[in-house]
């Protein structure tokens, strides 16, 4: 095989996928600063199980959601009333940490965010854009961009741990009262 067309295969080889991975591959927590414009900065937790699709999300309020992606599941704990709101999948709560098929990436070149590396992809869905840097095995520790209504938002990891949470920690709590949706305190 010629030096040319030999390189050429190896070029081809080693390229990467065409998209970041759309969810963690192994259990991670990562501790995320949210900036947005007129808006004062907020840390949030997100701790994934394996496969990703899997996901609690720790709010300032010491509420949280509890994600199941692939059942397009969501619920809203509220520890401090022993409430559970059952949250309709389309209101686009927890969306900002989710990559999806729908997305258009494009790579860009290598980062490191938080002391872990990662890979940056420019990112296009409908009318917004941004930008992503996403690590090997599929953990977002930074996003940016400029939403519908022209309103730039960041996340950035300040932490990421790799290690196994309690498996009660992604299950809605027992003797919570469920609530509907548009109706507060009422039963289920």
């Amino acid at each position: 095989m010629r030096p040319a067309l030999l390189a050429s295969v190896l070029l081809i080889a080693g390229a990467g996928p065409d998209r970041p991975p759309l969810v963690p591959t192994r259990e991670v927590s990562v501790l995320y600063r949210l900036l947005a414009a007129g808006k004062p900065q907020t840390e949030i937790r997100i701790s994934s199980r394996p496969g990703g699709t899997i996901r609690r999300i720790d709010l300032p309020d010491q509420s949280y959601l509890l994600i199941d992606q692939a059942a397009k599941t969501m619920a809203m704990v509220v520890p401090s009333e022993g409430t559970i709101l059952d949250v309709p999948w389309d209101t686009g709560l927890g969306s900002q940490f989710t990559l999806s098929e729908q997305m258009r990436f494009t790579r860009r070149a290598g980062a490191t965010v938080s002391r872990v590396a990662c890979t940056l992809w420019d990112v296009v869905q409908d009318a917004q854009r941004g930008q992503v840097c996403v690590t090997d095995d599929g953990v977002m520790l930074r996003t940016e961009g400029v939403d519908p209504q022209g309103r730039h938002t960041a996340i950035e990891a300040v932490s990421v741990t790799y290690t196994p949470a309690p498996e009660a920690d992604f299950a809605p709590p027992a003797g919570f009262q469920h609530v509907v949706p548009g109706r507060p305190g009422s039963p289920r």
